[in-house]
């Protein structure tokens, strides 16, 4: 049983698929559900099953994000792989240029949402053997115009490292903060639109990178 949030386009996309592939049963969530629909349709012509989860982490449903963890545990009863793909392009910006606007929508959709994920999903892995849990990052970047996304990485490496701490005696579940390879995706495109794309990894090819990664 997987979980992956992003699950509409690029590595979100591409993870569910790849696990469905290998038998997974995958819950895919994101916030275009016409992109969840094409993403099923995907893992249903390689004969895999997938559950639809529309869901905005950074609107005004966010407080249905405490409600996915009993949920799934009411259906399914475990969770053994949650992927989180999802993130919210904010614009590079000066430091001395972010809007609260934007600070509060980046906070709320990139950080807030991971605390939620967190708190509602940790009983499901904790409880689950080898459960593997794996934070994806964006860009690995602390220069010039990429605060905002540099400040929730950091943020999340600190969350996660803690998490990891104070349940390691209690499960045997594995935490991972993953920089994926550099992927051909839309949001790689936002940041770096003049790159050329040629020696960038496919989705597909990073999905692999990332299941590969699973320490069991």
């Amino acid at each position: 049983m997987a979980f992956i949030t992003g699950a509409s386009r690029g590595i979100g996309q591409a993870c569910a698929i790849v696990l469905a592939r290998a038998g997974a049963h995958c819950i895919i969530s994101a916030r275009t559900q016409g992109g969840l629909i094409q993403t099923d349709d995907q893992i249903k012509s390689q004969g895999g099953t997938a559950t639809l989860l529309p869901m905005d982490l950074g609107g005004y449903e966010a407080e249905h994000i405490d409600l996915i963890g009993p949920s799934i545990a009411s259906q399914f009863n475990r969770l053994d792989i949650f992927i989180h793909a999802a993130f919210q392009y904010t614009p590079l910006t000066p430091v001395s240029q972010i809007t609260d606007a934007a600070w509060d929508k980046n906070i709320q959709a990139n950080l807030s949402s991971c605390r939620r994920l967190i708190r509602t999903l940790s009983p499901l892995l904790c409880a689950t053997n080898n459960a593997q849990a794996i934070f994806l990052q964006t860009i690995a970047s602390t220069q010039a115009f990429c605060a905002p996304i540099a400040i929730i990485q950091a943020a999340v490496s600190a969350i996660l490292q803690c998490w990891q701490q104070e349940v390691a005696h209690l499960s045997n579940v594995t935490i991972q903060h993953v920089l994926p390879s550099p992927t051909n995706t839309l949001l790689r495109q936002s940041f770096f639109p003049a790159e050329s794309k040629q020696n960038l990894n496919t989705p597909e090819q990073t999905a692999q990178e990332i299941l590969n990664s699973f320490r069991l």
